[in-house]
């Protein structure tokens, strides 16, 4: 099943300098392939290479997952990354649990609205 993965957090570009990276707080998207899905973990192969820790969201066809990099290793068609998963958004009723469980946006004290 094809994918569509982008890093949400990259834990080494965080760990430069802003001032000698300006470019390291833009998000990295890249395709790629899922070789297995077994929760809480989910194997990947890509072209690109993605940090350990580093914080991914994973788009495909069915469902929004978001986790946490577990191990980037190089192979012979790019790279196998295994994904720890927390959470995955199979659909819009989903969303709107997660909405009514936060309740209020306490900055503004705005129901959320979807």
């Amino acid at each position: 099943m094809n994918a569509r993965v982008t890093v949400l957090l990259d834990v080494v570009a965080e760990a430069v300098d802003p001032l000698e990276s300006p470019e390291s707080g833009a998000a990295t998207s890249f395709n790629a392939r899922i070789v297995t899905l077994q929760q809480p973990y989910m194997e990947l192969t890509a072209r690109e290479q993605v940090a350990s820790a580093s914080a991914v969201r994973i788009d495909t066809t069915e469902a929004v997952w978001l986790g946490e990099v577990e191990q980037c290793a190089a192979g012979a068609d790019g790279f196998s990354i295994r994904v720890h998963l927390r959470h995955v958004l199979r659909d819009f009723e989903t969303l709107a649990r997660l909405a009514e469980r936060f309740g209020t946006s306490t900055a503004k004290g705005v129901p959320v609205q979807i």
